[in-house]
């Protein structure tokens, strides 16, 4: 996009993978689509946001213009005409972290091309239910996009994560923690040890669902992640939120 690199910035944290700086915090984009997760807010999200891509690309400018210009993004064309949206009218370049369902591959990856995927993974519904799948997924994305980091989502990471652990080209994994316990599946503890085997395999690892779909503050549940992955994707619905979050973040993902 011509913009300047996303660090002169962005206000977090980093960690490396090869030489990519990837960042602590990431913007997370559920709640635009309505994820299930969130109960009886879903509907209201999507209505809000999906519905109205403009109170997306609205809050999203709102984020970089306080320094959290990285972003976890699916390959929806409305999210990421969006987030585009927002990108070029903040002159300012964001780190991406995409998602692919491998549904239409082919498709997908030109969305990737077109928000500027700094990082692309597989979401989590195609990695549970395809791991055998995954080597060829990936290399056929590092194959359309040279260099680029590769990596998976994973709802079931006591389950998949052993599974994977062999696969170079799973360099980063995102996978539900928090402090309740809540989408730790099959268990906490396994989802626990899995990512710890992951991390000391050098794998790295980014909390998603940290807030257990807002049951905790920013604060307690970054506290809760912070020794245990490498950084966290959080939905952010409002300025409110947004706040609470950079504040967080400021304490534990520096």
């Amino acid at each position: 996009m011509g913009f300047a690199n996303y660090r002169e910035r962005y206000t977090f944290g980093c960690f490396s993978i090869g030489d990519l700086d990837f960042p602590r915090l990431l913007f997370g984009t559920s709640p635009f689509f309505g994820a299930g997760q969130f109960g009886d807010r879903s509907m209201r999200y999507y209505h809000n946001f999906y519905l109205n891509p403009q109170n997306i690309t609205w809050l999203y400018r709102q984020a970089i213009s306080r320094g959290l210009n990285a972003i976890h993004v699916p390959s929806d064309p409305t999210i990421v005409e969006a987030i585009v949206e927002a990108t070029d009218a903040a002159g300012v370049r964001s780190f991406v972290l995409a998602t692919v369902e491998a549904h239409n591959l082919d498709q997908e990856l030109g969305l990737c091309r077109t928000i500027g995927a700094d990082s692309i993974i597989t979401h989590g519904s195609f990695t549970d239910s395809s791991p055998e799948s995954l080597r060829e997924v990936l290399n056929r994305i590092k194959m359309q996009f040279r260099g680029i980091t590769t990596g998976i989502a994973t709802h079931t990471p006591g389950l998949v994560l052993p599974k994977v652990l062999e696969l170079k080209e799973v360099e980063i994994i995102l996978a539900p923690i928090n402090l309740t316990g809540d989408f730790m599946e099959p268990s906490v503890e396994s989802t626990l040890e899995a990512i710890a085997e992951s991390r000391r395999r050098g794998k790295k690892v980014i909390a998603m669902k940290s807030l257990a779909a807002g049951s905790l503050t920013p604060d307690e549940a970054f506290k809760y992640v912070a020794d245990k992955v490498d950084g966290v994707a959080v939905g952010i619905t409002s300025p409110k939120e947004l706040d609470e979050v950079l504040a967080a973040a400021s304490k534990y993902f520096r």
